[in-house]
């Protein structure tokens, strides 16, 4: 039986082909202005991803299902579909995957500063991923519902000012959220994966690989602690196939093997590398649970990476890879040397 897609490798379909799944992706970035003092936690992910669920569902879920397993409606509503994703009937090889892959990471502010006075700015990265991004208005209003909520253990009150959907490869965007209402934009910066490819085929072959999270991955049997393609091949080729087979038009149809037998070919010229460890409190369930979500950080040199292998790495860049992908863990940057 398959666990969890973030937590450990499983044999996989996909394509010896240069492509990659239809997999569209849209990045928003949200700006928060504080309207009150507060600490916050140093690594801010777990804290947005904490709340968020909880304002997704009161925004988007009638009340009478907060506490059932099932829609009361006669429709699935959005909450069920981000986070509770139903498989799909003619699907078997998914019908035993314990713990279906949000469609959504949230890149939470890379400093690490703690304290926070009235009137400062928290800035994060919303990924869209796929049908996700037909749930883009829910995503907003919850975060908005969310900086009213409060943040960290003061729950320092936030208000949701800005939120641009970011062009591709490019730090700036259309505003299509401004003070409390929606700004109309038509269309929205979607990235398809036929411009992932594209942008892959002119990428050079020797890469530099920069870590922004923590990657916390099992290999055949531990956990990483340094730059290894094949796995990393491997849990990219993974994440896009089940990210795909449950929020777009489906994954690869064969064996994505001869992939991850080409990333051992390729060569690594380590650089500082480290772990971090990292815990945290999940609230989840009848009682809370102290997680471990400690991984490695740092860059290396890929040697000779071949076009197909630098489309499945850049789009794993995307939607970022291995344990608490949608904190913002796993996700990292690729520029050619």
């Amino acid at each position: 039986m398959r666990g969890s897609m973030e937590d450990t490798l499983s044999p996989g379909r996909g394509s010896v082909a240069g492509d990659v799944p239809n997999l569209a992706t849209l990045r928003v970035r949200l700006t928060f202005r504080l309207l009150s003092d507060g600490v916050l936690p140093a690594r801010k992910g777990s804290m947005f991803r904490g709340g968020f669920g909880y304002s997704f569902q009161q925004v988007s879920c009638p009340r009478s299902c907060w506490r059932s397993e099932v829609c009361a409606g006669a429709t699935i509503c959005p909450f069920r579909w981000i986070f509770a994703t139903p498989h799909p009937p003619d699907n078997p090889y998914l019908h035993d995957l314990r713990d279906v892959p949000r469609p959504f990471v949230i890149e939470p502010p890379a400093e690490t500063r703690t304290h926070y006075r009235a009137g400062e700015v928290l800035e994060l990265t919303l990924v869209l991923i796929g049908r996700g991004i037909d749930f883009l208005p829910y995503f907003l209003l919850s975060f908005e519902r969310l900086g009213d909520m409060g943040l960290g253990r003061d729950n320092a009150r936030a208000r949701l000012e800005r939120a641009e959907a970011l062009a591709p490869w490019s730090p700036v965007g259309t505003v299509i959220y401004q003070d409390g209402r929606m700004v109309a934009t038509e269309p929205l910066p979607v990235l398809s994966s036929a411009e992932v490819v594209a942008r892959a085929a002119a990428m050079p072959e020797d890469l530099r690989l920069t870590l922004h999270g923590p990657l916390r991955l099992k290999y055949r049997g531990d956990y990483l602690n340094r730059i290894v393609p094949a796995a990393l091949i491997h849990a990219a080729c993974w994440r896009i196939d089940v990210l795909a087979a449950f929020h777009a038009d489906g994954g690869w149809a064969t064996p994505y093997r001869p992939l991850v037998e080409a990333a051992e070919a390729i060569e690594v010229r380590p650089g500082q590398m480290a772990w971090n460890d990292w815990r945290r409190t999940s609230t989840r369930g009848p009682t809370p649970q102290t997680m471990s979500l400690g991984g490695i950080e740092g860059s290396a040199e890929l040697r000779g990476v071949p076009a197909a292998l630098r489309a499945v790495l850049l789009m794993g860049s995307i939607v970022h890879i291995g344990k608490a992908c949608v904190f913002g863990h796993g996700g990292y940057a690729l520029e050619g040397l």
